[in-house]
């Protein structure tokens, strides 16, 4: 009787083989996947998989607004290094949309290791697990350390320079972006006596340091930034990304059109 009843079981599930796995396991072997594959250098089967299993919004903030778009210069829309393989204990699925935490190992200018923190949203369409949106992750913030609230709008960055946990140095961002547009937030240590552009122009790597980064950040968006405690000294934030409101990414960089902006810690 037990040999039939799982005869049975077996035999419901084998039409519908989709609907009988479970979705944990289906959304986060094709995260995996996606976090695996890169742009130069990638197999032909990799990069089918990837447009396979994107939807046309998941590239539109780097500029590619479909699928389509980004099939027409697939080794600059996917990055030329791997993510992180990504941790199961992050992933919640709820219905036909999974949300997960991904990182990203980067370098500094000046060869200093770091992580990008991203949300990936994905989605069910047409019987598949998608990527569908990619935005700047929290980072974990140490106890005892407080929040600045930081607003991002075009083209600026709205926050108290006179603030005393500013001044202390010991501080985190609790970041909103309550603009229009895909900003991001690039924190600067000035080292050297000149004006920020002046110091970027000089292109010395002993002129400016590096303490974090937060991108995508997505309209609407509220992210938390954690960063290094801050010597004395003069710091900078500023946003490189182009402006939206140009058509095929050829807008200028924010910074450009005023969202950069200097505070000092004493």
């Amino acid at each position: 009787m037990m040999k039939t009843i799982l005869l049975l079981l077996t035999l419901s599930c084998f039409p519908l083989l989709i609907a009988c796995a479970n979705p944990e396991d289906e959304v986060f072997e094709v995260v995996t996947k996606l976090a695996s594959i890169v742009g130069p250098g990638g197999t032909q089967e990799d990069h089918d998989y990837y447009l396979e299993h994107i939807t046309d919004n998941f590239n539109s903030v780097w500029g590619y607004p479909t699928v389509a778009d980004c099939a027409a210069d697939i080794e600059e829309c996917i990055d030329d290094s791997p993510l992180d393989p990504p941790k199961r204990d992050t992933l919640i699925v709820d219905g036909d949309k999974a949300t997960i935490t991904v990182t990203k190992p980067e370098q500094t200018p000046t060869g200093d290791s770091f992580r990008l923190v991203f949300d990936l949203t994905v989605v069910k369409q047409d019987g598949l697990w998608k990527g569908d949106t990619i935005t700047a992750g929290d980072d974990k913030v140490p106890s005892g350390v407080e929040l600045v609230p930081l607003e991002l709008n075009e083209m600026v960055f709205s926050y108290d320079p006179a603030d005393p946990r500013i001044k202390s140095g010991k501080f985190a961002f609790d970041i909103e972006n309550k603009g229009d547009q895909v900003h991001e937030a690039i924190l600067l240590h000035l080292k050297k006596d000149a004006s920020l552009m002046e110091l970027m122009e000089s292109r010395d790597p002993e002129a400016m340091g590096f303490l974090g980064v937060k991108v995508p950040i997505l309209p609407g968006a509220d992210v938390k930034m954690a960063i290094p405690e801050l010597e004395t000294g003069r710091y900078a934030l500023i946003c490189f990304l182009p402006d939206q409101s140009v058509p095929g990414g050829d807008g200028p960089p924010h910074f450009a059109l005023g969202m950069v902006s200097e505070f000092k810690v004493e």
